[in-house]
């Protein structure tokens, strides 16, 4: 006799844990309000043959008293009491036009709040509403898993729809809440399906009143790469719908807004996120702040159940999928290099030169102190235990204004080739986690800091987040750090003739835009999962010890090292 399985709805609980972020689960909810909308849309013109409403409103003055509502006027839940008691059995498992697959979308609540409110009504005379506890999951037992009965309800405000009240939020969970940044996740999130027509996304709280909008590539300067993809070897479905390939290099803005993955109309992940993705442009390509676009995959490959990946069962589909990506790369790389071709700019190759060599520097230190043991360098002598290291690593700068690098010897470490092709070297984040040959004790050095430093002379860029200029970003494995910027200018002092000269102040600037992003990099790639007290201080240390290196560069003329 088969023997009957029994899962626990604590299950359901640990499941919930997937949704780290209270804005995330409001996201489940709009999501389930679309898919409900779905009878009344027509994809030949990409329009609901009715208006369609969806609301989401943030009430209350604390976590004590707030709650959140999703209102929406579309098709209401035809069976109540199924919804409920199928908990990750989804309805919707395998309709194209739907996204719901895993059917957990509706208990995500557990994740920031005790009560979920449903209040629903399709084409009946009343509506139907069910009130669910986070204590309901709280039983090891199916036959102690209990809802309160239905209620039926006569008052509701649209013809047919569904009303999501969740309340009992934690303070933190509460405290997470950001109308601003839901706002954002929308218009990320949902940015195909903000183009349907007759399709409103509404917010609201105390202070603020939005509507999502989808995002419009056409405003933004720039060179596009857009094609349809009909045919997919090894891809067991027919295609009858083209995977629609569309990147654009934006001119002169960093959106960062990076390239993403769509499955029915929604984003999976940032292309660049996916660690199956084995690209060796990952950076210089997927990770670049003026790319943005998509891949719209339809529904042909399906996503895993935090919807931030693939599911391994397609990972043949996904290969032939990442190996035509793979096949436009170099393409994607000539239009960034139009783009770049478009303007003219100085270049400041030897003065870039000693930011690359000072880095490189900090970058042995680091990676030497990071190690258990600690090994003395042919060239670089440490301070025990100690980031910051004593005046013999300080390397003599020239000074004469026509040599400014002699004080370096080429065979110390030093950034990139920069007759490397655009992309640079493959192996450079290999090389920032261990700059050292492990072969010999003396930890002999390396040629490479896995950065270049780049000092740009055209406008800076623009944040598309803040309207701001930038100061300087990381490019791959180059910091580029736009001298036209007001902060840069005004720490340049000048001769009496007017040539500009580098000032303490331009060093200590310097030192604090490449160090940032340095770090940065260097805290993520060793898996530290927030920033604490130590890592401030450690990003101090190494500003200090970025002036150190580059002291006697003060005074010098910067013309001089232009070229």
């Amino acid at each position: 006799m088969p023997i009957q399985g029994n899962i626990a709805p604590r299950i359901i609980q640990s499941i919930s844990g997937l949704y780290t972020d209270s804005n995330r689960v409001l996201l489940e909810f709009i999501d389930n309000s679309i898919d409900n909308a779905e009878q009344y849309f027509d994809f030949s013109n990409n329009k609901y043959s009715r208006p369609i409403e969806i609301k989401l409103e943030i009430l209350g003055n604390n976590y004590k008293d707030g709650f959140v509502t999703i209102t929406d006027n579309c098709e209401g839940i035809t069976d109540l009491e199924k919804i409920v008691m199928d908990f990750g059995n989804s309805r919707k498992r395998g309709q194209a036009e739907t996204n719901g697959e895993f059917g957990f979308g509706m208990c995500s609540f557990l994740a920031c709040c005790e009560k979920l409110e449903i209040l629903t009504k399709t084409k009946k005379d009343y509506a139907e509403k069910i009130t669910i506890l986070k204590e309901h999951f709280n039983v090891d037992k199916h036959e102690d898993f209990l809802f309160s009965n239905i209620e039926k309800v006569k008052s509701f405000p649209y013809k047919s729809g569904t009303i999501i009240k969740l309340s009992g939020f934690t303070k933190n969970s509460w405290k997470d809440l950001n109308i601003d940044f839901i706002k954002n996740e929308i218009e990320k999130h949902f940015e195909m399906l903000l183009n349907r027509i007759n399709l409103e996304i509404k917010l609201k709280n105390k202070s603020k009143e939005y509507l999502c909008q989808p995002f419009d590539y056409s405003i933004h300067e720039g060179k596009e790469l857009d094609e349809l993809v009909y045919e997919i070897p090894g891809l067991s479905q027919k295609i009858e719908k083209p995977i629609h390939i569309f990147l654009k290099v934006i001119k002169g803005k960093d959106l960062n807004k990076r390239p993403v993955f769509i499955i029915k109309g929604r984003r999976i992940n940032e292309i660049n996120a996916i660690k199956e993705f084995k690209s060796d442009f990952k950076n210089d390509i997927w990770n670049h702040p003026n790319i943005t676009g998509y891949v719209d995959l339809i529904d042909y490959i399906k996503p895993n159940i935090s919807r931030l990946g693939f599911r391994p069962e397609s990972k043949e589909e996904i290969k032939v999928l990442f190996d035509i990506l793979i096949s436009k790369e170099q393409q994607i790389l000539d239009l960034i290099k139009d783009t770049n071709e478009e303007t003219q700019e100085k270049h400041y190759q030897q003065l870039e030169d000693i930011l690359s060599k000072a880095l490189s520097k900090i970058a042995r230190i680091d990676a030497m102190n990071f190690r258990t043991e600690y090994f003395t360098g042919n060239d670089v002598k440490l301070q025990d235990g100690a980031i910051g290291v004593g005046d013999s690593i300080s390397p003599p700068l020239s000074t004469d204004p026509n040599k400014p690098n002699s004080g370096i010897k080429d065979n110390e470490i030093r950034g990139d080739n920069p007759n490397d092709e655009l992309g640079g070297n493959k192996n450079l984040n290999k090389e920032v986690d261990n700059p050292f040959d492990d072969k010999e004790p003396q930890g002999s050095e390396r040629k490479k800091s896995g950065f270049n430093i780049k000092i740009s002379d055209l406008e800076p860029n623009i944040d598309s987040d803040t309207g701001k200029q930038i100061k300087s970003r990381l490019l791959g494995n180059t910091i580029e750090i736009f001298r036209k910027h007001p902060e840069f200018e005004n720490r340049v002092e000048h001769f009496r003739g007017g040539e500009p000269k580098i000032s303490q102040r331009l060093i200590t600037y310097l030192a604090g835009e490449i160090t940032v992003h340095y770090k940065d990099k260097y805290y993520m790639k060793s898996g530290q999962p927030a920033y604490d007290k130590k890592m401030f201080a450690s990003l101090v240390e190494s500003i200090y010890l970025f002036e150190d290196l580059l002291k006697d560069a003060v005074g010098k003329n910067l013309s001089s090292w232009n070229s």
